[in-house]
């Protein structure tokens, strides 16, 4: 056991620096279509949802997609068309999905632009369908993407990779960067601070690694060192190994246990890292190809939360949601109303952000804003079928995301009261319609004859 696990410590520092070549190598980036977020969580009764998404694509076409769930934990409960391939509604789609074999918990997704001009592929990156799920009961799933098409105009296959997602019903473990945000005009340029990495939640961790990209014009790492998450404050012999790229802005940096016989659970530091400001400007603190591995050797499954800086003169990041009106106020049971939408940017720099939108606190659904100008209102409008619904009154709510520094979150949320909701109209069924006109033409008859007689 002790040779086995010496290896793996071995083989875990190598595929670590070989990870850190790799990509330093630089190269064409591959496309890719995957799951966000990469790991969910949710308990029975809740819903939570899911973006197919796509990065790095050149004039796609067409796209489809399956993808495979756990169906005794989970059911799928809406599936809508994302943004990416339409443009924002800019060009028109055809848009289908339908799940396969629900026993078995199979999802398939098939999407076309219509019509001309060639020039209305979709390059980029961007969502390519949303899909909301029920959690039925407790568990773990992964969310498998498979038999993935990406086709351009005339429709050649265009190579790609896949990431699928994952679902559990317990939060999962975190890591993160502390504090999240550090807005502070005083970090001139020559001034230094520290920010940590942290694990928060982990359970039988080994080994860790991870990669952080800042804006290299902007800021130098100066110094890394360990934090006592894997060492429990020196009790414990750790190999930790750290480099940085200042010209590309990046670091890289892992960390294992010696003893095969022990692990680190719970919260902690990973890293504390040393920044030098050089200028004045706004950098994202951005975390990626994290990994936790426990003494196994087995991926600990985990979140990664990046941070922000800003030493610029502070601005204003706010962003509201105006106003909401359905049209009409007064339904019947099943049909459907307009929800209108306005959203602000009430701040000093474009936002895109998301609009959660909920009925009586169900969620509804959510709408995506992106680009929004400063001090420009965007409205945005869609049509709700209010089938299954009780009769009562419902109050319509629009929750824009907090945006990462933004103070005023007042006027994140906006209530419309009420929409009313009433029976749905009942029809007289046709046979009784017919009953009643031969009940009434053998009244009148037989009254005619009654009347003849006396005469």
């Amino acid at each position: 056991m002790l040779k086995e696990k010496s290896f793996l410590l071995s083989l875990l520092i190598f595929l670590s620096v070989l990870g850190w070549a790799i990509a330093n190598t630089g190269g064409q980036v591959a496309t890719k279509v995957y799951v966000d977020p990469a790991i969910s969580a949710a308990n029975p009764g809740e819903t939570f949802t899911v973006d197919v998404k796509i990065a790095n694509v050149e004039d796609l076409w067409d796209y489809e997609f399956r993808l495979s769930w756990e169906p005794a934990l989970l059911d799928v409960t809406r599936v809508t068309e994302g943004s990416f391939l339409n443009a924002e509604d800019t060009y028109g789609t055809f848009f289908v999905k339908k799940e396969d074999f629900p026993s078995v918990g199979n999802l398939y997704v098939v999407c076309t632009l219509m019509g001309e001009p060639r020039t209305a592929t979709a390059s980029g990156s961007g969502t390519l369908a949303r899909v909301e799920f029920l959690v039925k009961e407790e568990g773990n799933s992964s969310l498998h993407l498979y038999e993935t098409l990406l086709e351009d105009y005339d429709r050649n296959k265009m190579p790609h990779t896949t990431e699928d997602g994952y679902f559990q019903t317990f939060p999962p473990s975190q890591i993160l960067v502390e504090p999240p945000s550090i807005i502070d005009p005083s970090l001139v340029p020559g001034t230094t601070f520290n920010v940590s990495i942290s694990v928060v939640e982990a359970a039988e961790v080994y080994s860790w690694s991870l990669n952080m990209k800042w804006e290299p014009t902007l800021l130098n790492v100066t110094e890394g060192e360990e934090g006592h998450f894997l060492n429990q404050e020196g009790a414990y012999n750790t190999i930790f190994n750290f480099q940085i790229d200042q010209e590309e802005g990046n670091l890289y940096a892992n960390c294992s246990l010696v003893d095969p016989d022990i692990w680190a659970s719970g919260n902690g530091t990973l890293i504390i890292i040393t920044f030098l400001a050089e200028a004045e400007g706004i950098s994202a603190l951005d975390l990626f190809d994290t990994l936790l591995v426990n003494y196994q050797g087995e991926e600990v499954l985990h979140v990664a939360r990046s941070g922000y800086f800003e030493n610029a003169r502070p601005r204003i990041r706010d962003v509201a949601v105006v106003s909401v009106v359905v049209s009409p106020e007064e339904v019947r049971a099943g049909d459907s109303v307009s929800v209108s939408i306005v959203a602000k940017n009430e701040g000093e720099i474009a936002e895109g952000f998301d609009i959660d939108i909920y009925y009586n606190a169900s969620f509804l659904g959510r709408i995506g804003v992106s680009n929004l100008s400063p001090d420009t209102e965007k409205t945005v409008t869609f049509s709700w079928s209010t089938k299954g619904l009780s009769e009562g009154k419902y109050a319509i709510e629009a929750v824009a995301s907090q945006l990462l520094g933004e103070t005023n979150t007042a006027n994140n949320r906006y209530v419309y009261e009420y929409l009313v909701v009433m029976p749905p109209e009942q029809s007289v069924p046709f046979m009784l319609i017919i009953t009643i006109f031969v009940v009434v033409i053998l009244v009148v008859f037989a009254g005619f004859v009654l009347l003849k007689k006396r005469v």
